[in-house]
C-alpha cells in the first residue's frame, strides 16, 4: 500500500480499538494514554516492514532464497573445505509486478538479482574466495494475452533455457546438468599428479554455463510463450548478436503420473557476447557459429514417489577444422524416490550419472581436439516444509580425458561434496 493509505488506515485501527475500549466497561479508562501510544508504535514498525510501490495499478511481489553450502573437495593430491554461494540455484531476491488492461490483456514485470557471497563456480585450489556481489539474472517486461500468449522483452530466458535442466524431483537446487555450477574453475590432476586443465574446459569452455549442451541461458532477447493447450506450451525468442530458439513443453499428469518432457533447438552467428564454447572463425569473420538441440524426459509415480529424468543435448561448431571434433555431446540420467517420511517434509534420495563428450575447445588455459568427461554422484534433501527450507547433501566423481594432436592425457579423479541449505521468502 502506498504511504497516505497506510496513514489513514493506522487512523481508522487506532480509532476502532479506542471506542472499543471506551465501550467495552469502564475498567479500560484506567489504561491511561499508553494504550494508544504503544498501539501507535506497534502500526509504525508494520508499515516500515511493509513493501512499497510506487501506484496503485502495478503489483509488487518480493521473493527469492538464500542458498548457501560447504563444499569439500578432493583432487588427489590436494584436499581441503570452503563455504560457497551454490551457483546450481544462486542466492538470489525478485521483484515482480502485473497490472490488468482488460479482461483479456495484462502487462507486468520482472526484476531478479542475484547474490554471491563466494561463487562455487568460481573458487578452485589456489582461491576459496571468488564472490561477485550483486549481479543483473533478469529484467524485462511483458504483455500478456489470454488467447494469444506472453510476449517478454529484457535480460531474460531464451527459449530454451532450463530446457533439458528441468526436474520432477525437488533437486534442482543443488543438482544440475550444468556441472560447471558446482565446481566450474578447479583443475584435474594428471596422473603424474601436476595441474591439468580446469574442469569447465574439460566440460566445454571457458564461462561458468559452457557445458549446458543443449540447454539455453539469459540473454538479451525478445521471446513469445504460446497459451497453454492440453499441457504443451511453445517458445521462441531471438536477440544478441544473433541468437533464436524454440522450445516445445508438455507437462500433465495421468493416474498418479507426473510427466514433463521438452525439446528445443537453438542456433547462434555472436561474436563477443556469446558464453558459449564454439571456435571464433578466421581473422577476417571472427564470429562465432553454433547449433544445438537438446531433448528432456522425466515422470514420477506420486503412490511411490519413484522417478526417473534423463536429458540429452548435441551441438554442432562450424568453425572446427577438418581435424577437429566439431561436435559435442552430453547425456544424463537421474533416479531416486521422493517421499514423506517424516512430518518435516518429504525426503528425496537420488542416484545419477552424467557424461560429456567435447568437440574443440580453444582458451587461455587449455586447447583440445576432444576431451570426454564423466561423473556419478548420490544425493539426498530434506524439505522442512514449517520454514520453507530445504537442506540437502550431495557428492560427485568426476574423470576424465584429453587429446590434441593424436596424445591423448587422462586426469585423476575429482571428488566434490556439497553440504548445504536453501531458504525461500
Amino acid at each position: 500500500m502506498i504511504g497516505g493509505l497506510m496513514k489513514r488506515t493506522s487512523l481508522f485501527a487506532i480509532a476502532a480499538v479506542a471506542a472499543t475500549a471506551f465501550g467495552a466497561s469502564a475498567q479500560a479508562a484506567d489504561l491511561g494514554g499508553d494504550c494508544c501510544a504503544d498501539l501507535e508504535e506497534r502500526v509504525a514498525e508494520l508499515e516500515a516492514t511493509t513493501a512499497r510501490k510506487g501506484n496503485r495499478k502495478v503489483s509488487l511481489t518480493v521473493s527469492g532464497w538464500v542458498n548457501e553450502a560447504v563444499l569439500f573437495w578432493d583432487d588427489g593430491v590436494e584436499t581441503n573445505t570452503y563455504q560457497v554461494t551454490h551457483m546450481v540455484a544462486q542466492t538470489r531476491f525478485r521483484l515482480v509486478g502485473s497490472a490488468k488492461i482488460d479482461e483479456d490483456l495484462s502487462a507486468g514485470y520482472i526484476i531478479e538479482l542475484g547474490v554471491a557471497g563466494s561463487r562455487s563456480d568460481g573458487v578452485d585450489a589456489a582461491n576459496d574466495d571468488n564472490g561477485s556481489g550483486v549481479g543483473v539474472r533478469h529484467s524485462a517486461w511483458y504483455l500478456q494475452s489470454k488467447r494469444l500468449g506472453k510476449m517478454t522483452v529484457g535480460q531474460f530466458s531464451t527459449a530454451t533455457d532450463g530446457l533439458i535442466d528441468s526436474h520432477v524431483a525437488n533437486i534442482g537446487h543443488f543438482d544440475s546438468e550444468n556441472a560447471a555450477a558446482m565446481v566450474g574453475s578447479f583443475r584435474l590432476r594428471r596422473a603424474d599428479g601436476t595441474t591439468g586443465p580446469q574442469l569447465r574446459n574439460m566440460m566445454g569452455g571457458t564461462s561458468t554455463d559452457s557445458a549446458q549442451i543443449g540447454e539455453g541461458n539469459r540473454m538479451n532477447v525478445v521471446r513469445y510463450d504460446s497459451p497453454s493447450l492440453q499441457g504443451f506450451t511453445l517458445s521462441a525468442s531471438w536477440g544478441e548478436d544473433d541468437q533464436w530458439d524454440v522450445a516445445l513443453r508438455y507437462a500433465g499428469e495421468f493416474n498418479g503420473v507426473k510427466l514433463a518432457m521438452n525439446v528445443g533447438y537453438q542456433q547462434w552467428r555472436d561474436g563477443n557476447n556469446d558464453e558459449r564454447n564454439c571456435l571464433t572463425g578466421g581473422a577476417g569473420d571472427p564470429d562465432k557459429a553454433c547449433s544445438q538441440f537438446g531433448v528432456f524426459g522425466g515422470l514420477l509415480h506420486a503412490p511411490t514417489g519413484l522417478f526417473v529424468e534423463a536429458g540429452y543435448g548435441i551441438r554442432w561448431d562450424d568453425n572446427a577444422t577438418a581435424v577437429q571434433d566439431d561436435t559435442s555431446t552430453q547425456w544424463f540420467v537421474i533416479a531416486g524416490i521422493e517421499r514423506k517420511w517424516f512430518p518435516l517434509g518429504k525426503t528425496t534420495f537420488f542416484g545419477e550419472y552424467q557424461a560429456w563428450d567435447i568437440g574443440a575447445t580453444q582458451g587461455t588455459i587449455a586447447t583440445f581436439d576432444n576431451s570426454d568427461m564423466r561423473a556419478w554422484g548420490l544425493g539426498i534433501n530434506q524439505q522442512i516444509d514449517a520454514a520453507a527450507m530445504d537442506l540437502y547433501l550431495h557428492y560427485r566423481n568426476y574423470d576424465g580425458d584429453s587429446t590434441l594432436r593424436n596424445t591423448t592425457t587422462e586426469y585423476q579423479n575429482f571428488h566434490q561434496l556439497m553440504a548445504g541449505g536453501r531458504i525461500q521468502f
